[in-house]
């Protein structure tokens, strides 16, 4: 798989990971690496921001970091590096993963009748609904039919993004 970090499904896949600034992270030391003060200046972001988002990258193995000691002092200066295969191998799983959920939401949203009450409390199966005599368990106001044609579109549409994604 060729990754791109500018696909939105990556992007979707490190902020949900990582955080919001990880995209941002990742894109800076894409191909060279560079200390946490240097990716602060390349994407204007707080450092402590960045040593919390390159902690997380870390853990997952998206990146890998080499460490030098100052001649002068104890200190050490850490230098990051995107393992771009890495980041493939993980997004395919958790895609992979995110695929058989919305399957399965899919399904669920193709063979049910959905209610929902004015208040727009939870949405509720039929059989549920059927059960509280079509009165909303959190409020109690009348519950209605939900036309969930908007929702399954949008399911669809994630489905083949993520399909065309994996398939790349």
């Amino acid at each position: 798989m060729r990754l791109r970090l500018e696909n939105p499904l990556v992007m979707e896949y490190l902020a949900r990971n990582a955080g919001d600034g990880a995209h941002k992270i990742a894109k800076s030391i894409e191909k060279k690496g560079f200390t946490d003060e240097q990716i602060s200046r390349r994407t204007k972001m707080q450092v402590n921001d960045i040593r919390a988002a390159l902690n997380k990258l870390h853990n997952l193995g998206i990146i890998t970091y080499s460490k030098e000691k100052a001649k002068n002092s104890n200190w050490y200066t850490y230098t990051w590096f995107l393992e771009k295969s890495r980041i493939g191998e993980l997004i395919r799983g958790w895609y992979e993963a995110e695929l058989d959920k919305l399957n399965e939401k899919l399904s669920f949203e193709q063979n049910y009748v959905f209610f929902k009450c004015v208040n727009g409390c939870e949405k509720l199966p039929f059989e549920l609904a059927y059960e509280y005599d079509f009165k909303c368990p959190e409020c109690g106001r009348e519950m209605e039919q939900q036309d969930n044609a908007a929702e399954k579109v949008t399911i669809e549409k994630k489905i083949a993004d993520i399909k065309k994604f994996l398939s790349v």
